[in-house]
């Protein structure tokens, strides 16, 4: 399942990878660019829904989901400026079958080969995982739980709570049983709020630290819209006043990196 707003030149890329036009594809355009997706589907055979407003990326999962209903077939989440490298489908879906995961993910990497800034996942939200992040201790100790994944602990590997959705294998019947993608949070936090919530009610997710992909976007990483997100989300699943702190020090942490020249993850 692949969304796509305004990113079509991404997409049509992606529908031309050799990894990708072997399965079935699922493409939601968000209310931006029908005409070219209708083109797009039918070069490429992919399904085509068309929506006639931007409900946003969660509730477009939902509503492709909705649509395929009964199929046994792993799901796999994708963005249109991912560069799947040959292989890597069967690999993790080998993976996720072999061990019985609930879901499975890559690393992302940049065009340069570094791990993607934004992180590839992490533990759920409360006050010591959001402290421990934002005052380096993950970095310092890296066997501790924080909110994101250090790069250091993505290539180390961890079992984490959450993975990103940028690229990201779940079984068939995955949010039958843990519900679908809460559609009331946005950019990231969509990720944090799912998986930390199925992982509570027993989801086993695994990031595979051998095997990566490309991730050419990141337009949402650099912006304030995450960081906006990211904090109404600690308020909104931490209660009381250990959310408000823990809103107030996540801020406080990216400052602080800021200051020191560090970069977000």
């Amino acid at each position: 399942v692949i969304v796509n707003y305004r990113s079509v030149a991404q997409l049509r890329w992606a529908l031309e990878n050799t990894e990708l036009a072997r399965h079935e594809t699922i493409v939601v355009d968000n209310a931006s660019e029908p005409q070219e997706v209708l083109e797009l589907a039918r070069v490429h055979g992919m399904k085509p829904i068309l929506l006639d407003q931007n409900v946003g990326y969660a509730a477009a999962i939902n509503q492709a989901l909705r649509r395929a209903p009964g199929s046994q077939l792993p799901v796999l989440l994708l963005n249109p400026d991912m560069r799947v490298p040959e292989g890597v489908l069967a690999e993790l879906r080998r993976r996720l079958d072999a061990a019985c995961l609930d879901g499975i993910a890559p690393l992302l990497r940049d065009e340069r080969g570094d791990l993607f800034s934004v992180g590839p996942g992490g533990f759920r939200p409360t006050l010591w995982t959001v402290t421990t992040y934002a005052l380096f201790l993950t970095h310092l100790f890296p066997r501790t739980r924080g909110l994101f994944l250090t790069r250091g602990q993505a290539e180390r590997g961890r079992q984490p709570d959450w993975l990103c959705m940028a690229c990201l294998l779940l079984r068939a019947d995955t949010f039958e049983r843990f519900g679908p993608i809460p559609e009331d949070e946005l950019v990231y936090a969509e990720d944090v709020a799912w998986g930390s919530t199925a992982s509570e009610r027993g989801a086993k997710f695994v990031l595979a630290t051998d095997v990566s992909v490309m991730h050419e976007g990141g337009a949402s990483g650099a912006s304030r819209a995450w960081i906006g997100s990211t904090e109404r989300l600690l308020r909104r699943r931490i209660t009381g006043w250990q959310g408000r702190l823990a809103a107030r020090i996540f801020c406080a942490g990216l400052l602080l990196r800021r200051t020191l020249g560090r970069r977000l993850f």
